[in-house]
């Protein structure tokens, strides 16, 4: 492809994306910073945007852009230039909702839209290792593959529009919940004589506390809604009481370990005492919202 790609949005992680694609592609470039357009020119030859008007010769179009706003912006300043056979490559981290608000400005132009979430670093980024968690159109997705893979060769195709965004915010949001667990867990080892490499290597072990809940527990039980045998719920919650008791001998504050008590007294007055304790996901399918599909039939 000789075509060139359009970016909006040479921010620490734009840039550098913008930085791939012009590896394999003719690059146009907008920021509100002129020193960014001015280093995008120096370091890999990107010539700037000077009007919406100049992506008409694009038909791919990368937005990399600090928040929604900027990019519904940028799409109702680009919808009246936009090529009937544009695709909009979002890759900016955003939520499902506003993608397909996104995809719902472009409508009547023929131009359409997939979202793209970057899973990594800057430095991931700048390695080749990041991964793209893509959503939208299978065709869509085909036809911008030469794109995607200058960004990043590792993707993940989640679904329908939106899925890929839905599932970036999830994967940050577990990420963002385990920071704070990790550091009350290292905060109350601190106060126990517990040596902080040994605990590390304890947490990370594939069959201790931060992996067997996802990939036996939620993978296996949950997924199955097989609760018999294992840890009962009963018994977990009277670990988590013990986990409270000594973060408060400790003088060590708590709050997701302290707000994830909670859930196991919910899950004990549910009736789910003698199940193991992965039943609590049960109470997310009593709420009308469950944790996993159900289960196809054997």
């Amino acid at each position: 492809m000789t075509e060139p790609v359009a970016v909006y949005g040479l921010g620490n992680m734009g840039f550098v994306q913008a930085e791939r694609i012009a590896r394999a592609f003719p690059t146009l470039v907008f920021d509100l910073s002129p020193e960014r357009l001015a280093a995008a020119a120096t370091a890999f030859g990107a010539k700037a945007i000077k009007s919406a008007a100049d992506v008409a010769q694009c038909r791919f179009v990368v937005l990399c852009l600090p928040h929604p706003d900027a990019s519904r912006a940028v799409l109702r300043e680009l919808r009246p230039h936009l090529r009937s056979d544009a695709i909009v490559i979002e890759t900016s981290t955003v939520n499902p909702d506003d993608v397909r608000e996104f995809a719902g400005v472009l409508e009547g132009v023929g131009a359409e839209l997939i979202d793209a979430s970057i899973l990594a670093g800057v430095s991931q980024m700048e390695a080749g290792t990041a991964t793209l968690l893509l959503g939208g159109d299978e065709a869509l997705i085909a036809a911008a593959r030469p794109v995607l893979d200058a960004i990043a060769i590792r993707q993940k195709h989640f679904g329908a529009l939106g899925a890929g965004a839905a599932a970036k915010v999830i994967n940050n949001a577990v990420a963002h919940a385990v920071m704070v667990v990790v550091a009350e867990a290292g905060s109350m080892a601190m106060a126990n004589d517990v040596e902080i490499d040994k605990l590390i290597g304890l947490l990370s072990d594939p069959e201790m506390g931060l992996h067997r809940p996802l990939t036996f527990r939620y993978a296996k039980r949950v997924l199955g809604d097989d609760y018999e045998g294992g840890m009962p719920l009963l018994a977990a919650r009277k670990d988590s009481e013990l986990a409270q008791t000594l973060a408060y001998r400790s003088g060590v504050p708590l709050f997701a370990i302290q707000a994830c008590h909670s859930v196991y007294e919910l899950g004990v007055a549910a009736g789910y005492a003698d199940e193991d304790y992965a039943a609590i996901a049960k109470l997310w399918r009593d709420w009308g919202k469950p944790a996993a599909p159900s289960p196809k039939p054997s």
